[in-house]
C-alpha cells in the first residue's frame, strides 16, 4: 500500500513539470510566425511607453500652467523715477530704479511704498525724496513712482593719488572700478519722436549710439593736501573738509565760463595759508598757465580781498582779449584789482 502511494505521488510530481501551454504554443510556431509575434509585442511595448510619457507630460504641463497663473498674480513691481534729470544716463536711472525694489516685492504689500521710500532715502545718488506712490498703469502692471532730487557729479577730488567723484555738497558718489556709474561721455543723438537732436550723457563710450560724435565730459580736479585734509568718506557721505568746500565754490565759478574746458586742476593744498601765509590760498591750472585766485572773503562780508565776482569779471575780460585763450598765458594774478600777468613770486611745490 505504501509503495503504491509513493508511485502515485511520483507520477503526479512528474506531471507538474510539463511545459506550460504558452511554451508549447511558442514551440509549435514556425520561425516566420515567431518573428511576427515579436514585432507585435515590441509595438505594444513602445505604445505603452508612449502613453506613459504623455501622461507624465500632461501632468508637467498642468503644473506649469498653475505656476504661470501664480506668477501672473505676482508680477514684478517696477519703480519709475519721476523727472529724471537731463544729465543722468538712462543706464544709471535704470540701475537706481532696480536698486529701490527687490524681486519678491508684491503690489499688495501694505508697506511697499514705505520700503521703497527707505531705500530711496539711503541711495547715494538721491539727495531728497519728495513723494512715493504706487499705482497700476494702463496695462495693469504695478508701478511705484518716486519723486526725488538727485546728486550730480561736479568734480573729481584727488587725495593721496586716489580719485573720487563728488557732488556740489562734497558728497562722495559711487563709481567702483569694476562697475562705473558716473557719466563720462556726452553726444548729440537723434530724437526718437523726430524732433531736433538732443544732448545725452553716457557712462561708457560703448553706450554711445553708432554714428553719434561723442566727447568727454569735463570734470575739474580738486587737489587736496595729503597731510592736512581728511581721507575720503564712505560712499553717499559728505566729505567733511573745509578746503574741499572752498575748492567746490571755486569750481562753481569756473564751470560757468566759456573757457572752462581749458581749466584742468584746482589747487587747495595751501587753503587758509597752512603751507605758507605768503602764498595764495587757492589757485588753478589751465594747461601750463597758473592762475592765483587767493581766497574767498570772510563769511561776515567784511574783508579787504577782491570779491570773487570782480575776479571772474577781470578774468573774463582778460581771456576775451586773448581771443578766448587762457592757456599759454604764463601766470595770472587775480588777487589784485587790476589784472596783470606775473611771472614773479614764490610757488608751491606742484610736482
Amino acid at each position: 500500500m505504501s509503495r503504491k502511494t509513493k508511485a502515485t505521488r511520483k507520477a503526479t510530481s512528474h506531471g507538474t513539470n510539463q511545459p506550460s501551454a504558452v511554451r508549447r504554443w511558442w514551440a509549435g510556431l514556425g520561425d516566420e510566425h515567431k518573428r511576427a509575434v515579436a514585432r507585435t509585442t515590441a509595438r505594444i511595448f513602445l505604445l505603452a511607453v508612449l502613453v506613459a510619457a504623455v501622461a507624465v507630460g500632461m501632468k508637467w504641463l498642468e503644473t506649469l500652467v498653475l505656476s504661470s497663473r501664480e506668477i501672473s498674480d505676482w508680477p514684478h513691481v517696477t519703480v519709475r523715477l519721476d523727472g529724471r534729470p537731463a544729465w543722468m544716463p538712462l543706464k544709471l536711472a535704470r540701475e537706481i530704479s532696480q536698486a529701490l525694489v527687490d524681486d519678491r516685492a508684491r503690489y499688495e504689500d501694505d508697506d511697499l511704498a514705505e520700503r521703497v521710500y527707505r531705500k530711496a532715502a539711503g541711495e547715494p545718488w538721491i539727495c531728497g525724496v519728495r513723494d512715493v506712490r504706487k499705482y497700476r498703469d494702463g496695462n495693469g502692471r504695478p508701478v511705484v513712482r518716486v519723486q526725488c532730487e538727485f546728486r550730480r557729479p561736479t568734480a573729481i577730488v584727488v587725495w593721496k593719488g586716489r580719485y573720487y567723484y563728488v557732488d556740489t555738497e562734497g558728497v562722495r558718489l559711487p563709481d567702483p572700478p569694476h562697475h562705473p556709474q558716473v557719466p563720462r561721455w556726452t553726444a548729440s543723438v537723434a530724437d526718437p519722436s523726430g524732433g531736433p537732436d538732443r544732448r545725452a550723457n553716457f557712462i561708457e563710450l560703448s553706450h554711445v549710439p553708432r554714428g553719434a560724435r561723442p566727447w568727454r565730459i569735463h570734470y575739474l580736479v580738486i587737489e587736496l593736501n595729503d597731510e592736512f585734509d581728511p581721507p575720503a568718506p564712505a560712499v553717499g557721505k559728505p566729505w567733511n573738509c573745509k578746503a574741499l568746500s572752498a575748492g567746490l565754490k571755486l569750481v562753481d565759478l569756473l564751470a560757468r565760463r566759456k573757457y572752462a574746458r581749458q581749466i584742468t586742476r584746482v589747487d587747495v593744498r595751501n587753503y587758509a595759508g597752512r603751507i605758507s601765509k605768503n602764498l595764495e590760498h587757492l589757485g588753478f591750472w589751465a594747461g601750463r598757465t597758473y592762475v592765483k585766485f587767493g581766497r574767498f572773503p570772510h563769511s561776515d562780508g567784511v574783508d579787504w580781498v577782491v570779491s570773487p565776482q570782480r575776479k571772474m569779471a577781470n578774468l573774463d575780460r582778460y581771456v576775451a582779449q586773448r581771443d578766448g585763450r587762457l592757456t599759454g598765458a604764463g601766470r595770472v594774478d587775480l588777487q589784485i584789482d587790476n589784472l596783470n600777468e606775473s611771472t614773479y613770486g614764490a610757488r608751491l611745490n606742484r610736482d
